[in-house]
């Protein structure tokens, strides 16, 4: 079966900046996947814990099982806001 794998921030330095697409046997789970990804980018190991992982728009674990055509994101975390106050004096 066909993935696709988009990437974002340093992720994407790491693969390229392009769609991945990898092929995997059927069955295969997103631990498949990681494992293959840190086989072929031994860099993204340092980040991979850090990532949150998305398969077709919903958070996924590493015993989710992908399908044909799937695509999976690799997000970075993500560091909230400009820390100042809202208009009127609030927290936002």
């Amino acid at each position: 079966m066909r993935v696709q794998i988009i990437a974002f921030a340093t992720a994407s330095d790491i693969l390229g900046r392009r769609p991945l697409q990898l092929e995997l046997p059927a069955g295969s789970h997103l631990a498949d996947l990681q494992a293959r990804l840190l086989d072929r980018f031994p860099a993204l190991e340092p980040l991979w814990s850090k990532l949150a992982i998305a398969v077709d728009g919903e958070l996924a674990r590493s015993d989710q099982e992908l399908r044909d055509g799937c695509e999976v994101a690799l997000l970075p975390p993500v560091s909230g806001g400009s820390g100042g106050r809202a208009a009127g004096g609030g927290w936002r």
